[in-house]
């Protein structure tokens, strides 16, 4: 395989999997039981805003290479069906909806930031530094909004808990979110 289309076939796979994860979002900020949530409402609206510049750099980035805006539009085909399969899926939710939302939004968004890591290593060894940097600079915008969604998680669990009488005592969302992040304070990134 050459060179482009070694190229073409990440950029598409990175275009796709944050196009989905935009359309997950869209679903729940039209899901009325989003609205009761604030905290989630804000990191959504938030998350929505950056997948949708990153599908437009990523779609942009495709355009400019020979075969890129056909095999995105190939893929883009094959992973609404995948979208159809996730929005019945969340219509399955009953209970705790929202912060299930919220945690199936977490795991995609580490599913695209290890797939910029791919999409980085690949683009710096074939030495196309324009998209390396597209590639680091998205994973870098991610990285906040994964923060966010782990510290909202707590308090909407709470939140729901507290509403649907399971829990006498919604205040353990502050905890559950401190004590959830002291547990990240002794992870340390060395290379």
């Amino acid at each position: 395989m050459d060179r482009t289309a070694i190229l073409n076939d990440y950029v598409t796979d990175m275009a796709a999997v944050e196009k989905h994860i935009l359309e997950a979002v869209e679903r729940q900020l039209g899901d009325d039981a989003t609205k009761d949530f604030p905290e989630a409402l804000g990191v959504l609206t938030d998350l929505r805003a950056t997948l949708s510049r990153h599908v437009s750099a990523l779609e942009a980035y495709n355009e400019t290479t020979a075969g890129g805006g056909l095999k995105e539009t190939l893929k883009q085909a094959w992973t609404g069906a995948l979208g159809v399969a996730a929005g019945i899926y969340d219509k399955l939710r009953t209970e705790d909806p929202v912060s299930r939302m919220v945690r199936d939004t977490y795991t995609a968004l580490g599913l695209a930031a290890v797939s910029y890591h791919m999409l980085y290593t690949t683009a710096l060894g074939l030495k196309e530094t324009r998209l390396a940097e597209l590639a680091l600079n998205h994973l870098g915008d991610l990285a906040p909004h994964i923060v966010s969604l782990s510290k909202t998680v707590c308090l909407v669990v709470a939140h729901e808990l507290a509403k649907e009488d399971k829990m006498l005592d919604a205040s353990v969302g502050q905890e559950a979110l401190r004590r959830t992040h002291e547990a990240w304070t002794g992870v340390h990134a060395e290379v």
